[in-house]
Formats: structure tokens, C-alpha cells, sequence
């Protein structure tokens, strides 16, 4: 993972700093495991610019609390000024699966009961009997650990898109969250694909599919998915060019917006 996908925009058009970004991570988790969260451990990684930093007026609120705004003002004629749209600030959102053996649940079963997308790369990773990985996994990703991480949804704030920071996002959230995990499983697909032609919806693939291979990942066999094997890179070789990246974003787009370091 060291490679960083070319910029789809100018730098200069990105609403903030990207060193004023935060990654928050949540676990969703019952107290009494009564969702086999020992099997299934779920994850929410939010990119976020901090609440304290001051110059952040000039970030507009977004589309969805703009048109709320003007629901209630054409229904009372007054909008709250103390109604703060809650996402001006959020730059992108990552859903990730950890598949844990030896817990509660059977890790098939358990995907299978969670949803669609789920079930669907249990069925490529998984054996007839649903007791290991298929012989192709293995060869795969043999070593690195015995769990599998898997990507279920990434999305990206229209503002901060072709600046390169999902597949950065992406990249910190594997090297914290894949220990103990043989593999990284994605699927390069448009969360949305309602309205898209056929044609638009293969570029769409095609796009994501040239992303995640600049951190590394290869297609999985004849399936749609895409894999990267834990042990294929060093933990802290890939932290240090994360980090490295980052500086070097933030230091272009100060050069870009001519602002002094």
C-alpha cells in the first residue's frame, strides 16, 4: 500500500486543509453479544475536520439540510439560527466487518444473516461446508492471521472527491483494524448505482477497481471482488508512507492555496 491514486481535481478546489482531518472509529457492540458481535465485529470510521479549528466558516452546509432549511421556512416562514447542519464538517464515512472465527456464530452463517453484500463474498471465501476458506483463499492469504476485513461501504463527501483521501482514509483504517486478519476483501462498486446505464455503471467499476489497486489490492479469482493479503506488505512500512502522504497532500495544498506552512 504505497502508491497514491493520481488527483481527479485541482488541489486548490479542496474545501479545507487535509491535515485538519480526524478519524474517528466506533465499534457497534451490545453489552450481551446478542447481535454475535464476537463474530461479526462491526465498524464505523468517520473523517471528520475538528470542531476547534477556526477558519472553517467559509464550508457550506450540505445539500440535505439546505433543503430541509427550506421545507421549514416555507411551512413556518422561520428557520433557527441555532440549527447547525451536523455534516458541514464531515468529509467521509467507511463501514467495515471484521470475521472473526471462534466465537459464537459460525462466521458463514453469521454473514449470510447480515446482509446481501455479506453473503455473497462468504460464498467466494468460504468452503462447501462451511468450516474454512475455499483452497484459493488459502493460497491467497495464508498467513497474517485467521479473521478476514471486509470493506462494506465507503463514501466520500462530493466536496472532498478526486483529491485522493478515500483510498488514504481507507489505507489507515486497514493498518488498525486488518491485525489478525489474513486478507482485505472489497468490493469495487458504486454504493448507488440507481440511474446508471450499464455502460456507466462498468466505468464506475472500472474507476474504483484502478483505486484500490494503488494500495495494493488484486482481483479475487473470477469473482467481482478485489483482495489484499495481509502479509504481502509491513505494517509499519505502509504507516510510514501513509504518513508521508498525508504530509506531502497537506504541504500541496498550502503551495496550491498559497498559504505559508
Amino acid at each position: 500500500m504505497t502508491a497514491a491514486p493520481a488527483l481527479k481535481r485541482p488541489l486548490d478546489q479542496m474545501p479545507c486543509d487535509p491535515g485538519y482531518i480526524r478519524l474517528s472509529y466506533e465499534l457497534e457492540a451490545s453489552l450481551d453479544n446478542s447481535n454475535y458481535e464476537d463474530t461479526l465485529e462491526k465498524w464505523r470510521v468517520i473523517a471528520h475536520l475538528g470542531e476547534d479549528r477556526f477558519g472553517l466558516e467559509h464550508i457550506p452546509p450540505c445539500g440535505k439540510c439546505v433543503a430541509r432549511w427550506n421545507q421549514i421556512e416555507e411551512a413556518s416562514g422561520h428557520v433557527d439560527e441555532d440549527d447547525e447542519c451536523l455534516h458541514r464538517l464531515r468529509v467521509g464515512m467507511l463501514e467495515l466487518v471484521k470475521v472473526r472465527w471462534g466465537g459464537s456464530q459460525n462466521p458463514f452463517w453469521a454473514m449470510e444473516e447480515e446482509s446481501q453484500n455479506l453473503y455473497e463474498i462468504a460464498e467466494t471465501i468460504f468452503d462447501d461446508e462451511h468450516t474454512g476458506f475455499t483452497e484459493e483463499f488459502e493460497e491467497i492469504a495464508e498467513w497474517g492471521g485467521n479473521d478476514v476485513l471486509v470493506l462494506d461501504k465507503a463514501e466520500i463527501g462530493e466536496a472532498w472527491r478526486g483529491f485522493g483521501l478515500g483510498p488514504a482514509i481507507a489505507a489507515d483504517a486497514f493498518r488498525r483494524l486488518a491485525p489478525g486478519c489474513s486478507a482485505v476483501m472489497v468490493h469495487p462498486a458504486p454504493i448507488d448505482a440507481t440511474g446508471m446505464t450499464r455502460d456507466e455503471r462498468d466505468r464506475a467499476c472500472d474507476r474504483l477497481r484502478e483505486t484500490w489497486a494503488t494500495l495494493g489490492f488484486v482481483p479475487y479469482g473470477d469473482t467481482p471482488y478485489m483482495i489484499f493479503a495481509t502479509c504481502w506488505a509491513d505494517p509499519e512500512e505502509k504507516q510510514h508512507a501513509l504518513r508521508k502522504a498525508s504530509r506531502e497532500l497537506t504541504m500541496q495544498w498550502r503551495a496550491a492555496r498559497q498559504i505559508d506552512g
